[in-house]
């Protein structure tokens, strides 16, 4: 690593000046941020590595003899990213608000779509939406008041807030990251797809870890919000839903009133064929559980919410079922290593001072 001292003590100087000066006129209990580590012209500051953390501790048990691995890990990745964004500045390469809101309106369409049918009203409803998520954003007045948009969007939010394990802004701005690094990486990186032979060869030596395909119907019930009586009242609820089916109530008609998956509550919870692969990991590994047709499973939860699954079949995979999936899979793993092998050269190439007191090294 090459480290052009010079320069980096003068932003070390000025960063520490800053504080100082700040100091000054302050009360000697009040805490200032500080320079964590520096990548060429960009500081990385301690309190966007500890918010990262915090938000981590939330949804992961921590050992607090890890705490330093996993800090010394979010930094990584905080200099990765600042290594991609300098990358994208050399290149031009600009993400705005604009780009990230398409790459939301797709989701919002996946969404939406089963609870209006009509595409003249979801467009509508849509466009209306990412609207109103813009002005949301940029903190901009709503001049028109719209109650049932507003519901229908904090119930979006809400929902990816639960599958992201995020706030919302800090969801948006990974949707940025992620847009960026794609666009740096398909001009500094060449990868070629994998051959039909690569993938029938991976399947033929992983087949018996691929596991099932099943065909479930679930009931999904999803907290409204992250605090402890959300998560209460929604595991109160689908529990009753449960001991109305054990009593011999319909699951079918119980999915389509009850269910807030909307896209299969419309066909009675049925979600078709799929691949244990496919599926949410916890989720996949309650049904992987299940053998005999007509089961009901306890109540669990994924990253989705709390669910309820019915299992109607089950079977092997075949290689033209998975064969996509392999592809993908081998695609996306020969990016990576493509991608960590650029992050390595661009490291030696760069100038990076770390100040994190017990950081661990890979």
């Amino acid at each position: 690593m090459i480290i052009n001292t010079i320069k980096k003590l003068s932003l070390v100087l000025a960063a520490g000046a800053l504080l100082l000066a700040a100091g000054s006129r302050a009360y000697p209990w009040e805490r200032y941020d500080s320079v964590i580590a520096v990548v060429n012209d960009s500081t990385i500051l301690e309190s966007d590595v500890d918010n990262k953390f915090g938000q981590l501790v939330k949804f992961k048990q921590i050992r607090k003899d890890r705490y330093s691995l996993e800090k010394s890990r979010i930094l990584d990745k905080f200099i990765e990213d600042a290594l991609i964004l300098e990358a994208a500045t050399e290149e031009a390469i600009v993400v705005n608000d604009k780009r990230v809101l398409l790459q939301i309106e797709e989701f919002m369409r996946q969404y939406f779509a089963p609870k209006i049918q009509d595409k003249k009203k979801l467009d509508k409803f849509i466009s209306k939406m990412i609207s109103r998520l813009a002005k949301k954003i940029n903190d901009e007045p709503v001049i028109i008041e719209d109650k049932e948009i507003d519901a229908q969007l904090d119930a979006f939010i809400n929902f990816l807030e639960t599958k992201n394990q995020l706030p919302f802004r800090d969801s948006f701005e990974e949707i940025r990251s992620h847009i960026r690094k794609e666009q740096v990486m398909s001009i500094a990186i060449g990868v070629t797809p994998p051959s039909k032979e690569e993938a029938t060869d991976w399947f033929k030596k992983n087949k018996g870890h691929l596991g099932d395909e099943v065909w479930i119907k679930h009931i999904l019930i999803r907290p409204a919000g992250g605090s402890f009586t959300a998560e209460r009242d929604a595991n109160r609820k689908i529990s009753e839903i449960r001991e109305k089916i054990v009593a011999g109530g319909s699951f079918e008609n119980l999915a389509g009133n009850l269910s807030q998956d909307y896209e299969t509550a419309a066909k009675g919870g049925d979600v078709g064929w799929k691949m244990l692969a496919e599926m949410d990991p916890n989720f996949a590994g309650h049904v992987n559980t299940m053998r005999t047709v007509g089961q009901i499973s306890p109540v669990f939860k994924s990253g989705y919410g709390y669910h309820i699954v019915k299992l109607m079949g089950r079977r092997s995979l075949t290689y033209d079922r998975v064969e996509r999936l392999i592809m993908y899979k081998l695609y996306n793993e020969n990016m990576q290593h493509q991608f960590r092998k650029w992050v390595m050269k661009k490291k030696k190439e760069s100038d990076i001072l770390i100040f994190m007191k017990e950081y661990i090294q890979v």
